[in-house]
């Protein structure tokens, strides 16, 4: 690749980024058209390398768009409007890796790998641990907290003879910072659609967090149980000694951040997916003048230069096309008749309607099509009052969902990166792993969210 086309591309997304976020506060009609433009470059170039079936899946979304906006003769500015449905989603994903990089800054991640191998004697704890820590990293870093997690408790789970015990809990933690966590799609889709305060989802996604450590802990006691000699009891390793400062540190970074977006949220009247990518520049580099480590923080900005902006690319083109799709659906008319696939009948058996929603996103998922394509559409023509939820009921339920069909599918991201760090296939690591673990999930929480959505 030459030097010219190594920095287009990266400087075209990155513009990109920073005129759609600027272009929120301005509302410049210039500018707007120039967005449109550098978004419609990005899909086209993007669509060109993207893997065969986020491709498939990305060109089907459009084209499926493109020919309802034909089918109903839609003016040019909304071809436009269409195309910028998901902008504000885009822009996010891009600039979002940059908010992770205070936590390269210090080496926390040995500290927590030393807290693992001097305080975790038996498999269930360090299950434990290893949920809590990815869910945590989760809802700062995404999936990227996949591939960390897994780098930092790989070896202790050879010790216990539990590699694949470790996965189940390791993939079952991130997912579950789906429920709450501002760098989930699921959460943006609900929030700015639903015009549902971000900061009234905190408490509702800690409380699901800690029911699904619970599950994940009766589920691999379980398993303990059933084959006791499987899995050894280790010596505590009285040579290691934990750097409780770093810890703290690193609790402190995780909390200022999540802090920060929350009281934004509640102070102005700024989309969440605007201030995520606002703090995304500030945090990192405000983080480095108070820990005097500004150089950190220039190698990390050249490494997401590097490696991290074209990795975006696959996401941007699925938003891109699903918030097209979206757009198209509602113009043509056709999003109006996405409800009847709902009878009527199950708006008198909650439980029923909860988890139907939730198989709706999670069975395409199945078969390659990602929960933002039909997560973006339900919440975009559902009227939750007309299927008898309650608005919350129904965001929880679209939340879950989302979060269960990653889960599950063997087509998420999340199962190919776990796929390729264990050399698994990903229908092993999706089914195999978390199949009974995700549909008991989608009964228990179709219960739930029915007794809360009685509670509004």
């Amino acid at each position: 690749m030459n030097t010219f086309s190594y920095h287009f591309k990266r400087n075209i997304i990155i513009t990109f980024a920073l005129l759609h976020l600027a272009n929120y506060f301005i509302k410049s009609t210039f500018l707007f058209y120039v967005c449109c433009g550098l978004l419609t470059y990005i899909f086209i170039s993007a669509v060109r390398i993207l893997p065969k079936v986020t491709r498939r899946i990305s060109l089907a979304l459009m084209l499926m768009g493109i020919g309802l906006m034909v089918w109903k003769g839609m003016p040019f500015d909304a071809w436009l409007l269409s195309i910028d449905k998901n902008g504000n989603l885009v822009t996010l994903f891009i600039l979002v890796p940059i908010m992770f990089l205070p936590f390269s800054y210090d080496d926390y991640q040995k500290e927590l790998k030393h807290v693992a191998q001097a305080h975790m004697q038996n498999l269930l704890p360090f299950c434990v641990l290893t949920f809590a820590v990815v869910h945590i990293f989760g809802v700062v870093i995404s999936v990227g907290a996949v591939t960390l997690v897994y780098e930092l408790f790989r070896n202790n789970a050879k010790l216990y003879n539990a590699e694949k015990t470790f996965m189940a809990s390791l993939l079952r933690g991130y997912c579950s910072s789906g429920y709450w966590s501002p760098a989930w799609a699921s959460i943006l889709v609900v929030t700015t659609q639903m015009n549902i305060p971000w900061i009234q989802f905190i408490p509702w996604g800690v409380g699901f967090f800690l029911i699904a450590l619970a599950l994940d802990t009766i589920a691999v006691w379980f398993k303990i149980r059933q084959n006791p000699d499987k899995y050894p009891r280790l010596k505590t390793d009285e040579h290691v000694k934990v750097d409780w400062k770093q810890i703290y540190i690193l609790i402190g970074l995780s909390s200022s951040l999540i802090l920060i977006m929350a009281l934004l949220s509640q102070i102005t009247p700024w989309d969440l997916m605007v201030i995520i990518p606002l703090v995304s520049i500030v945090f990192p580099i405000a983080v480095a003048l108070l820990q005097n480590k500004l150089p950190n923080y220039k190698l990390g900005i050249k490494e997401y230069y590097d490696k991290s902006v074209l990795k975006v690319m696959s996401q941007v083109a699925l938003f891109t096309a699903a918030g097209f799709l979206s757009k198209a659906l509602e113009y043509s008319g056709v999003g109006a008749m996405i409800p009847n696939l709902l009878p009527i009948w199950m708006s008198q058996y909650p439980v029923l309607l909860i988890g139907s929603i939730m198989l709706l996103m999670i069975v395409p998922s199945l078969v390659g099509l990602h929960p933002v394509a039909i997560g973006t559409a339900l919440v975009a023509t559902i009227v939750p009052a007309s299927i008898g939820l309650t608005d919350m009921g129904f965001a929880l339920t679209i939340i879950v969902g989302w979060a269960l069909a990653i889960l599950i599918s063997p087509f998420s991201a999340t199962s190919l990166i776990a796929g390729g760090l264990c050399d698994c296939s990903p229908w092993e690591i999706s089914l195999g792993l978390n199949g009974k673990f995700g549909f008991f999930n989608v009964i228990f929480f179709s219960i739930l969210i029915a007794l809360i959505n009685g509670l509004f």
